[in-house]
């Protein structure tokens, strides 16, 4: 490598830390967490009809986000069903509040690996400069999880898609979070456990890929990383390895 590793870039979700329960099931109590904020909220509304519709809302979101690899935030989700219900024009911090009380169950259901902890140390320690890119719906979703294990004073950079309306793998994203730490891709490492968020994307503006793969692939990877590892401390050894290298 012509450049020294001096910073690391971290997916969250799947990454750093996993969900102890199915998908489905954390989902299904997000929508019932929603439902029940609006009807201790007193909204004037039928809230079985309500979650049919919101559930319908996210699936049209998410599809949206994954085809164009834009991100449709949380908040906008929530406002634009409510509208669909003559409630338009809600105050901004209702809406916050029923995007807090989705995340809840969520926030609750996600657990650190557990090399999470000793890694994001040693790399705390060895000088390295860490950021977070993860793609999610709301800055609440991921600020609550580094809140909830004390992460945020590790990273120097947080980019959240919610915020920039993109998602990864676009470019924009990577190139914000390199701007962040004020560092040049050569001299950067990704490490995500999805090949196509967290490898053709920090590859495609020149950022150095580790792909964390704690599950056998269904599939030959066409375009590859630089180094496949099953567990955020091979992920470390790799990111040293590297960077000894002049």
């Amino acid at each position: 490598m012509s450049n020294r590793i001096r910073g690391v870039l971290l997916d969250l979700g799947d990454t750093l830390v996993h969900l102890d329960r199915p998908w489905d099931e954390v989902f299904e109590a997000e929508v019932k967490s929603l439902a029940s904020y609006l009807d201790d909220s007193s909204v004037n509304m039928k809230i079985p009809k309500f979650s049919t519709v919101f559930v319908r809302a996210f699936e049209e979101a998410t599809s949206k986000a994954n085809l164009y690899r834009i991100e449709i935030p949380m908040e906008e989700i929530i406002a634009k069903v409510l509208s669909k219900f003559g409630l338009n024009e809600m105050d901004p911090a209702f809406i916050n509040g029923a995007a807090a009380a989705y995340y809840r169950p969520e926030i609750e259901s996600w657990q650190l690996f557990p090399d999470t902890l000793d890694t994001l140390t040693a790399l705390e320690k060895g000088g390295y400069l860490l950021g977070i890119v993860s793609n999610a719906k709301s800055e609440l979703q991921v600020n609550g999880i580094l809140k909830k294990f004390d992460l945020t004073r590790f990273f120097k950079s947080i980019i959240i898609s919610a915020s920039l309306r993109i998602r990864k793998p676009r470019a924009e994203i990577f190139l914000k979070a390199l701007d962040g730490l004020s560092l040049r891709p050569k001299e950067t490492v990704f490490v995500g456990n999805s090949v196509d968020a967290d490898v053709l994307g920090p590859k495609s503006v020149g950022i150095h890929t580790i792909h964390v793969r704690r599950e056998p692939p269904d599939h030959d990877l066409i375009l590859g990383p630089e180094a496949t590892v099953t567990s955020l401390t091979d992920a470390l050894k790799t990111v040293y390895n590297w960077t000894s290298i002049d």
